[in-house]
C-alpha cells in the first residue's frame, strides 16, 4: 500500500543533498503531477518519481545557487548520476523491480523534456510547470539569470507542454512570473 507519507521521508533527506531549492521544486512538482494525473490509476509511481527525478543532483554542487551556463554544463552529470541512485534508494525502499524501471522511464523523461506516453507527459509537464514560480528563480537562480530563465522558459517550455490541462496553465503561469519578476 502506497503511503505518501513514508515515501517523503525516506526521500527527502535525499533531495535535500541536491541542489538548493530541489525539494521544495519536487513538492512543487508532485503538486503538478496530482493535477495533471488525478485519474491515472499509478498515480504512487507517478508522485515517487516527482519526489525523486532530481536526485541525480544529489552531491554534485556546493555552492547556494548557479547561473545558467553551471547549469547547462552540470545536467549532463546529473542525469547520468539519476539511475544509480533511484535505483539504490527505491531498492533500499523495497520497491519491485518493474515499478523501478518504470519510475527511471519517467525520470528519464523528465530529463529529456520529451515524452512518447501519457505517464511521461504528466511528468515533464508536472516539472516544466513548477519552474514557472518565482520561488524556483529565488531558490535555485542568482537574480541576474532570472530572465535569462525566463525567457528560456518562454521560448523552449511551449513546445514541450503536451497535455490539454498543462497547455492551459501554463500562459497565466509565464504571465504570473513575468509580473513578479519585474516586482523584484
Amino acid at each position: 500500500m502506497f503511503n505518501e507519507e513514508n515515501i517523503i521521508k525516506a526521500i527527502e533527506p535525499h533531495i535535500k543533498r541536491c541542489r538548493p531549492g530541489d525539494w521544495e521544486h519536487a513538492k512543487r512538482v508532485v503538486k503538478w503531477i496530482k493535477e495533471l494525473g488525478s485519474e491515472k490509476e499509478n498515480m504512487p509511481l507517478l508522485i515517487t518519481t516527482g519526489y525523486i527525478h532530481d536526485i541525480g543532483w544529489r552531491d554534485l554542487i556546493n555552492k547556494e545557487k548557479i547561473t545558467f551556463e553551471e547549469l547547462l554544463v552540470l545536467e549532463p552529470k546529473a542525469n547520468k548520476n539519476s539511475e544509480p541512485n533511484i535505483r539504490e534508494l527505491l531498492r533500499q525502499l523495497d520497491y519491485i523491480e518493474s515499478d523501478i524501471e518504470i519510475i527511471l522511464k519517467l525520470v528519464s523523461a523528465a530529463d529529456e523534456h520529451k515524452s512518447s506516453a501519457e505517464d511521461e507527459a504528466i511528468i515533464v509537464d508536472a516539472d516544466q510547470l513548477s519552474k514557472l514560480d518565482i520561488n524556483h528563480l529565488k531558490e535555485k537562480f542568482q537574480k541576474p539569470e532570472w530572465i535569462k530563465m525566463y525567457e528560456l522558459w518562454s521560448d523552449k517550455f511551449k513546445k514541450r507542454i503536451t497535455t490539454e490541462r498543462a497547455r492551459q496553465i501554463y500562459p497565466n503561469l509565464l504571465l504570473k512570473l513575468k509580473a513578479e519578476i519585474n516586482r523584484e
